[in-house]
C-alpha cells in the first residue's frame, strides 16, 4: 500500500509525499515527481529519514521543510531546503527551527480547511507560530530570506496572488474573519462575527507574565469575570491545553468566555512543552509531569498573587488530551485544586500506546520510552501510579468513538478515585470524537459544557459560610 500524504501540482508536474508501506506506517515520508508527459514517478528523497513540515515546487527545485526528529522528537520544528529535481542535490535554505510551520494556537471556535502555504513567484507564503501568535512569514525561495508579514493575531488560512494577500484569521478578542494584508497589518474585509462583540459581554485577556524556576518566563492570560468587583472574591479555573505542542493565545476561546461570563477567574499559560518558543522550549520527553507540573504551579502562584480577588481555596483545573493528562497528574500530586474536569485525557501511558491511532508512535515519542523498552519511565510518566493520593472531586469527560485517547482512559482514572473514597462523576458521550468540544453535535457540546460549569459550580461557588 502506498499512502499519500500530500500533493502540490504545476505545469505537468506533481509534487507528492508519502510512503510504502504494509504493516506499521512511518512519520518519516519520502518525496517524489510525477511528470505527467513521461508518465513517471521519481523519488527525489527517500522514505524514512525526515519528517516533511511543508513542501511546494519552485522552477527546478522542490522546497521543503523538514527534519529528522533525533535531536527533540516528532514535535521538531523544521528547517527550510531545496532539492535539485536533476540533480537531486539537497541544500539548506533556511534554518527555521525557532519557529513552527502551521498554525498551533489553539481555540474552540475554528472548523474548515484552507492552505496554510501557498506559492506567489518566488515567494512562499506560509503561516508560523511565534510566542502565542500565529504570523505570516515570507520566503524568497532564491535568497533564503525571510519575511514576517503579519505582527500579532492568529492566521488560520492564506490565500496570495500578484501579492495580494489575504487570510482568515482571529484578532484581539474577535472572532474568525476574513482579512486582507496591507502593510503588515490585517484590514478586516468580512463582519460576520461582529455581533459577538455587540450583544455579549466579551472579556478581555490580561497578559501575565511568571517567573520561576525555569530558564523561561511563563507566559499566560487572566479573564476575570465579566460582572467583575474590585474587592470582592472570586473563584478560579486553571484551564489547560492540549498537545503539549500546541499554545495558548488571546483569541476567543468560547468555553472560557462562558466561565467568565458566569462568574469565574479563568487563567491559561503555556508552560515547558507547548509551542512557539523554539524546540528546546516545547521538548519535555522523559519529564512528563515533572518540568511542566512546576511551570503550572508556579504560574498559579503568580497568578494569586498578581490577583488577590481570586479565592484561593476555590480554585479548580480543568484540560483537555494533553490538557486531560495534565490534570489526572494533578490531582494525583496536589491538594491544592477544590474541582477538576479531566476531558478525553491520558491515565497510562502503556495502554495508550496499545490502544489509540497514534499511541504506536506517539507514546514513546512524548515520553521518551515505550512499554517495551523502558516500562518504568513510562509508568513513573503515568498519572495512574498517582491515582490513589488523589483527593480532589474530578469529572470525566470523554467522547466514545475517541480513538485519539481511547474512553478506556477514563475508566481507568475513574475507578481508581472510586475505589480510594474520592468524589468522581464520569460523562461518556455517545459517538463523539476527540473533537467534542471543538466540532462535535451542538447538542453535546452543549451538554458538555453544562455538566462542566455544574461541577464547578457545586464545589467552587461556594463561600466559607456555606462550606
Amino acid at each position: 500500500m502506498f499512502n499519500v500524504a500530500g500533493v502540490k501540482a504545476e505545469q505537468g508536474r506533481i509534487l507528492y509525499i508519502g510512503q510504502k508501506f504494509e504493516d506499521v506506517k512511518s512519520l518519516k515520508n519520502g518525496v517524489y515527481l510525477y511528470d505527467t508527459a513521461a508518465k513517471k514517478s521519481s523519488c527525489l528523497l527517500e522514505p524514512g529519514r525526515y519528517l516533511i513540515k511543508g513542501f511546494d515546487l519552485y522552477q527546478d527545485k522542490a522546497v521543503l521543510n523538514l527534519t529528522d526528529g533525533e535531536s527533540y522528537g516528532n514535535g521538531q520544528n523544521g528547517d527550510f531546503y531545496t532539492i535539485d529535481i536533476q540533480t537531486k542535490e539537497q541544500k539548506l535554505l533556511l534554518s527555521h527551527e525557532h519557529h513552527c510551520v502551521g498554525n498551533t494556537v489553539t481555540t474552540d471556535v475554528k472548523l474548515g480547511g484552507g492552505q496554510t502555504m501557498k506559492k506567489d513567484g518566488k515567494y512562499l507564503y506560509f503561516t508560523s507560530t511565534v510566542d502565542m501568535d500565529c504570523v505570516i512569514e515570507r520566503l524568497d525561495m532564491e535568497s533564503g530570506e525571510c519575511l514576517r508579514i503579519t505582527d500579532k493575531g492568529s492566521v488560520d488560512f492564506l490565500d496570495v496572488k500578484d501579492e495580494k494577500l489575504v487570510c482568515t484569521a482571529f484578532t484581539e478578542s474577535r472572532l474568525e474573519e476574513l482579512y486582507e494584508c496591507k502593510d503588515g497589518k490585517l484590514c478586516q474585509l468580512t463582519h460576520l462575527n461582529d455581533f459577538v462583540q455587540d450583544e455579549y459581554d466579551v472579556c478581555t485577556p490580561e497578559y501575565i507574565e511568571v517567573k520561576g524556576n525555569a530558564p523561561w518566563e511563563i507566559q499566560g492570560y487572566v479573564l476575570k469575570p465579566a460582572d467583575y468587583v474590585p474587592g470582592k472574591k472570586y473563584p478560579g479555573i486553571l484551564a489547560m491545553h492540549g498537545g503539549p505542542r500546541l499554545t495558548y493565545g488571546p483569541v476567543f476561546m468560547h468555553q472560557m468566555q462562558m466561565f467568565a461570563n458566569a462568574g469565574y477567574f479563568v487563567f491559561f499559560c503555556n508552560p515547558r512543552g507547548s509551542e512557539g518558543r523554539g524546540n528546546e522550549f516545547g521538548d519535555i520527553r522523559r519529564r512528563f509531569g515533572e518540568i511542566d507540573y512546576q511551570d503550572f504551579m508556579e504560574f498559579t502562584d503568580g497568578v494569586l498573587k498578581k490577583y488577590p480577588d481570586i479565592d484561593a481555596a476555590r480554585i479548580g483545573v480543568e484540560g483537555g488530551s494533553y490538557g486531560g493528562f495534565m490534570t489526572n497528574w494533578i490531582i494525583g500530586h496536589t491538594d491544592r485544586f477544590a474541582a477538576a474536569c479531566s476531558q478525553r485525557s491520558i491515565a497510562n501511558w502503556t495502554s495508550m500506546e496499545g490502544s489509540t491511532d497514534i499511541g504506536y508512535y506517539f507514546c514513546k515519542g512524548q515520553t521518551g520510552a515505550s512499554h517495551m523498552e523502558d516500562h518504568e519511565l513510562q509508568w513513573k510518566q503515568s498519572p495512574l501510579a498517582s491515582a490513589d493520593k488523589c483527593t480532589t472531586p474530578t469529572l470525566f469527560i470523554h467522547g466514545e468513538k475517541d480513538y485519539r485517547c481511547y474512553m478506556g482512559e477514563a475508566f481507568q482514572m475513574f475507578a481508581a478515585l472510586k475505589l480510594h473514597g474520592c468524589d468522581a462523576k464520569l460523562c461518556l458521550f455517545e459517538g463523539e470524537n476527540h473533537e467534542l468540544s471543538r466540532s462535535g453535535r451542538p447538542k453535546q457540546r452543549l451538554k458538555r459544557l453544562e455538566e462542566m460549569k455544574a461541577w464547578f459550580d457545586k464545589y467552587l461557588m461556594k463561600t466559607d459560610k456555606e462550606v
